[in-house]
């Protein structure tokens, strides 16, 4: 049982620790990223790795402290990591339908800009 127990901590720490980076690459991506739909999508994809988070987070507050104020808080955060994944997810969903057009729309653009600067030689 106590195997069990010190098995199920390092597994939350662990699933803490990762959720937290990629939470932070996505948001970094997101940042670094000049298109607006591709930083909308990585935002969406950060939030759920947040979500993700409280969720773990929640989870290792209720295993590691066995008191009524470590149930109330470890439940809100996983109530409200849950909202947020869900309602992230559908948003992640809504933006990758939308990523071809903004390739199509991206390479037009680009496109253009060369049309523009060999008619800019030219003169």
């Amino acid at each position: 049982m106590e195997f069990l127990y010190s098995f199920v901590v390092s597994f939350l720490v662990t699933a803490i620790v990762v959720t937290f980076i990629l939470f932070v690459v996505f948001k970094v991506r997101k940042i670094r990223t000049i298109r607006d739909v591709r930083g909308a999508y990585y935002n969406s994809i950060s939030r759920i790795w947040l979500a993700l988070f409280m969720i773990v987070f929640g989870l290792n507050t209720i295993v590691q402290f066995h008191t009524f104020v470590a149930y109330l808080i470890g439940g809100l955060f996983i109530i409200f990591g849950g909202f947020q994944l869900n309602y992230f997810n559908k948003a992640r969903k809504y933006f990758k339908g939308n990523l071809p057009i903004e390739e199509k729309a991206w390479q037009e653009f680009e496109a253009m800009k060369k049309n523009q600067a060999k008619k800019k030689k030219r003169s």
